[in-house]
């Protein structure tokens, strides 16, 4: 699905890294629920999440190190 990363410093919205990542909103919510699961994600005063590309990259290189 990821045929390439975003911008370290571009900040995604949640449907963004969804559409990305090939998941439902939903499961995005329930990765949040578990440590590590889920990128790091940002809160603006307005209560919405965004992902900064450099946290996508990093929770991607987790992922990896975790299946090696």
């Amino acid at each position: 699905m990821i045929s390439e990363l975003p911008d370290p410093n571009t900040l995604m919205t949640v449907p963004e890294f969804c559409l990305l990542v090939g998941v439902s909103k939903d499961t995005f919510y329930k990765w949040r629920q578990i440590p590590g699961a889920a990128p790091l994600a940002r809160k603006l005063p307005n209560g919405s999440l965004r992902i900064l590309g450099a946290d996508f990259a990093a929770w991607l290189d987790r992922l990896r190190s975790d299946a090696a």
